[in-house]
């Protein structure tokens, strides 16, 4: 409830403003410092032991102090199936926390099976004017990681995105995309209403419009939940594709892949600075993926998603195995 309210622009009225990550994080280090819990917060009184300014005492306070608007905005959203998931809750997507650390959202809004988030997939990623041929090659690789019982995960832009989502669930696969736009104007395309097997995300208010730089910055989420990333098609030194898989290569979220049979001379360059060429083969994704020279390579065990019966999974599995298991 603390990140919530410190966090979201929900139920706001007046000038003041929710905190911005770094103030969050910055907060959340005093606080620590100090011996206490961020719950304490919620507290008045502990406020004012805070060696903060005044005026942010002021905006701690009026933030903490909307609680009963929050329980109403809170009670709007579930109407409209929207939730929230916070990076204290067990449901937060794990490898977000792992990976991006304080870089990470404290607060998610989402709407869709959270427990898809904790599930074993690739990212697909590329250019909205991909050509026929890259089309195809996204189609394929969704198909392929569908059949190995892989998430695909997305950002729900036009071109690659849409492409390898739809190829994923005409398969009967699953989607996690982490959307650029409203979340409140998604949900309400029938095709996503009626399809459980895609799960939405979105790191600001759901009724937020699209933005570049709301777009821009949830390419680090897109990176930071896969296992891998595969780029279909990228300019060279501008666009999203090229941004958020420079990014990954800087800051090593993820194994990078990059379709050596794209022209394009984004591609060419990414693979010059680091991603791996890849074409589509026998091999299987993970063992693509596992057997790369990349950094921070973690080994899975994959527990086949489609199973209903518990009792496949009772086996001693490592505390990193993803369990991908619908009841």
């Amino acid at each position: 409830m603390a990140a919530i309210l410190l966090c979201t622009n929900l139920g706001i009225e007046g000038e003041y403003k929710p905190l911005t990550l770094k103030e969050w994080n910055g907060l959340g280090k005093t606080v620590n410092d100090m011996g206490y819990k961020i719950a304490d917060l919620l507290k008045s009184e502990f406020t004012e032991k805070l060696p903060i300014s005044e005026k942010q005492k002021e905006q701690i306070k009026l933030l903490t102090g909307r609680g009963f608007s929050i329980a109403l905005k809170l009670q709007e959203l579930e109407n409209k199936g929207i939730y929230i998931v916070t990076q204290f809750d067990n449901a937060y997507p794990k490898y977000l926390k792992r990976k991006l650390r304080e870089k990470m959202p404290p607060v998610l809004f989402y709407a869709g099976d959270i427990t898809l988030a904790g599930k074993i997939g690739i990212a697909i990623v590329g250019s909205r004017d991909v050509d026929d041929a890259g089309m195809l090659f996204a189609k394929d690789l969704a198909k392929k990681a569908t059949k190995e019982k892989l998430i695909i995960y997305s950002g729900g832009a036009k071109g690659v995105d849409s492409i390898s989502e739809k190829a994923a669930i005409g398969e009967g696969g699953y989607v996690v995309s982490f959307i650029g736009d409203s979340l409140s104007k998604k949900i309400r395309n029938k095709d996503v209403i009626q399809n459980k097997r895609i799960l939405l995300f979105s790191d600001v208010n759901p009724d937020t419009g699209f933005s570049v730089g709301r777009a821009m910055n949830r390419n680090k989420f897109i990176y930071a939940a896969a296992h891998g990333a595969f780029v279909v098609s990228s300019d060279f030194g501008k666009g999203g594709t090229w941004t958020g898989a420079v990014e990954n290569i800087n800051n090593s979220w993820t194994n990078l892949f990059v379709w050596s049979g794209c022209v394009k001379k984004g591609n060419k360059e990414l693979i010059s600075k680091g991603a791996i060429p890849y074409v589509i083969s026998e091999q299987t994704i993970l063992d693509t993926i596992n057997l790369s020279p990349q950094k921070d390579i973690e080994a899975y065990r994959q527990i086949d998603m489609f199973t209903t019966e518990k009792d496949e999974i009772k086996e001693n599995i490592k505390e990193d195995t993803i369990i991908d298991l619908y009841d």
